[in-house]
C-alpha cells in the first residue's frame, strides 16, 4: 500500500455554495501576495472564439496556500467512492494536502483552524488551504 493513500479524503459540499451555479470552469486566478488574497473567477462558457461570461467569484482573505491541477489529474486524490461530484465547491476531510502543509511548516499553524477547500470543474482543480470560509462575489445581473 502507498503512503499516499494512508489518510481516507471525504469530500463534502460547502454549504456556502447552497444556490451557486455549477457546471462552471475557472476563467481566472489572482494571487495577491500583499494582503495574502486569492480570487477564483468561475464563469459559463459561451462559444469556442469568446470568454467565458464570469458569473461568480470566490474571495479567499485568510490563504495560508494553493494548488491548481488540471482536471483530469484529480481523481487520484480522491477515493471513487467518497467524491460528490454535484457540487463544484466542496471541503476536504480529513485532507492530505493539508497533512503535507502542517509537515512543511513544521506545525507552525496547528492551533489555526485551517480548511481544505477543493473548487473543481471540468478543466481545472484548485486546492486551497484558508482559515477563513471563501467570501462569495455574484456578478450583476448574473442570477
Amino acid at each position: 500500500m502507498m503512503a499516499v493513500n494512508a489518510i481516507r479524503q471525504v469530500a463534502t459540499r460547502w454549504a456556502g455554495a447552497r444556490g451557486l451555479a455549477t457546471g462552471l470552469m475557472l476563467t481566472d486566478l489572482h494571487q495577491n501576495v500583499w494582503n495574502g488574497q486569492l480570487v477564483l473567477s468561475m464563469g459559463m462558457p459561451t462559444d469556442i472564439d469568446t470568454p467565458p461570461r464570469v458569473i461568480y467569484r470566490l474571495v479567499f482573505d485568510h490563504l495560508f496556500g494553493y494548488r491548481v491541477l488540471e482536471g483530469a489529474d484529480v481523481l487520484d486524490f480522491m477515493d471513487d467512492d467518497e467524491t460528490d461530484l454535484d457540487s463544484q465547491i466542496q471541503l476536504i476531510t480529513p485532507s492530505r494536502f493539508l497533512t503535507w502543509f502542517h509537515q512543511q511548516s513544521q506545525g507552525t499553524h496547528l492551533d489555526e483552524d485551517i480548511q481544505h477547500y477543493r473548487i473543481a470543474s471540468w478543466d481545472y482543480c484548485v486546492d486551497v488551504l484558508a482559515a477563513q470560509a471563501p467570501r462569495v462575489q455574484r456578478k450583476a445581473g448574473v442570477v
